[in-house]
């Protein structure tokens, strides 16, 4: 695929989110991303989720635009395959559990040596140290460590209904990727890049979430950011507004709509509208469950009121302005029929016909890639028969397990 990373090669030793997303903006970039996988099932993903016909949807979609090799780690020949991969690339990202790449021989010191210029990239839940480095780590865990859920309810924490932190995480390593190879453009030199979802998702936090906990003292608390945002019923749905925040706003809404709520002392400014925001509310669902959705989102357009319709997730795709952006694509699949995903928001110089490529089935470029390491013919065809023979297992089980539901 053509773009600012074209003739780039990295090597992706991930699996799920996190790492998957990463090499897929270096490869919708124009990166010749190589994804490693594990013999048999290959990245669990693969089978996670929505799924039709064997291939799972969000693993379509993180890993489009890459080519992918079977290899099996633990086998010394298959190592050194990866090693001589290692040659000539220019990024390695991972993103197994600390201490696992060593015993592999596949760490940041181990690589150097074959390329002093590589910049590896180790994706990790805590960090390469401290007292949580060995855990397990899914992303509700992190939005447990760093505040999230404690800040969607304070009396009853709750998660946030998507894999936030992986896909933080993921563009957090993709920037700093393209900025080591910047930096290795000019001076010359590979370095090794530890990026951790806690450290990802800190840095995400902050700003607004966590702007309570900036200063060590003084400071006037007037309430979070996310308390000025409220959500309005109407007619059929649901429309967000942001109201309370500015006194112009909130006055002007109540002029177009007869009330007289901005006379009220209880709502009299910002700071008082958040405190009793549970009282404020439901009044102004009384005017706008009058109205449906189109309806008060057109007034309040007319009036410079900002709003927006909220969408169903089933609807997110039908929305003017997704529509009017195309910033969905539709794909005819050769196997699964039509799909949709979105479009990388920046698009490059030169860059067309996204996606170049769908994401591939486990080993389907193993002899290419292979081919062009020089690997002997005599391997190349031991690892795509033991690839038949471990699809063939796994299809008689996912066989027997369905006649079995």
């Amino acid at each position: 695929m053509s773009g600012p990373l074209k003739g780039y090669r990295v090597l992706e030793l991930t699996s799920t989110v996190s790492g998957p997303f990463a090499a897929m903006m270096l490869a919708d970039q124009g990166a010749d991303v190589i994804k490693v996988e594990p013999p048999g099932i290959g990245d669990l993903a693969r089978v996670m989720g929505t799924v039709k016909q064997g291939v799972g949807a969000m693993f379509s979609v993180l890993n489009r635009n890459k080519r992918c090799v079977c290899l099996d780690l633990k086998n010394p020949e298959e190592i050194k395959i990866l090693k001589d991969l290692i040659k000539d690339a220019d990024v390695l990202i991972e993103n197994y559990r600390p201490g696992v790449v060593k015993k592999l021989g596949i760490d940041y010191e181990s690589v150097s040596k074959i390329n002093p210029k590589i910049v590896y990239t180790s994706i990790s839940g805590y960090g390469q140290s401290g007292p949580y480095q060995n855990r397990k780590v899914y992303d509700p865990l992190i939005q447990a460590t760093t505040g999230i859920a404690h800040a969607q309810n304070k009396e009853k924490p709750e998660l946030v209904r998507t894999i936030i932190y992986d896909k933080v995480t993921a563009l957090t390593a993709a920037q700093a990727i393209t900025s080591a190879l910047l930096q290795k453009e000019r001076e010359g030199k590979g370095q090794f890049l530890s990026i951790s979802m806690m450290e990802s998702a800190l840095y995400y936090n902050w700003p607004d979430m966590m702007m309570t906990q900036t200063f060590f003292e003084g400071g006037e608390q007037i309430g979070e950011l996310a308390d000025l945002f409220e959500i309005y019923e109407t007619k059929d749905g649901a429309v967000m507004i942001i109201l309370i925040a500015t006194d112009e706003v909130f006055t002007k809404f109540c002029n177009i709509y007869d009330l007289d709520l901005h006379k009220d002392e209880r709502f009299i400014n910002p700071a008082a509208r958040v405190i009793n925001q549970s009282l404020l509310t439901p009044l102004v669902n009384e005017a706008t469950k009058k109205l449906s959705s189109n309806e008060l989102v057109n007034k309040l357009d007319e009036e410079e009121i900002p709003a927006s319709i909220v969408n169903k997730i089933d609807e997110v795709y039908k929305d003017e302005q997704v529509l009017s952006q195309e910033s969905l694509v539709e794909i005819n699949h050769p196997e699964l029929g039509k799909m949709r995903m979105p479009k990388p928001p920046a698009t490059f110089i030169g860059q067309k016909n996204f996606p170049s490529s769908l994401a591939p089935t486990l080993g389907a470029d193993t002899r290419e890639v292979l081919t062009e390491l020089g690997v002997e013919e005599e391997k190349i065809q031991s690892m795509e028969e033991r690839e038949k023979a471990n699809k063939e297992i796994i299809e008689a089980m996912m066989a027997a397990e369905e006649s079995n539901s």
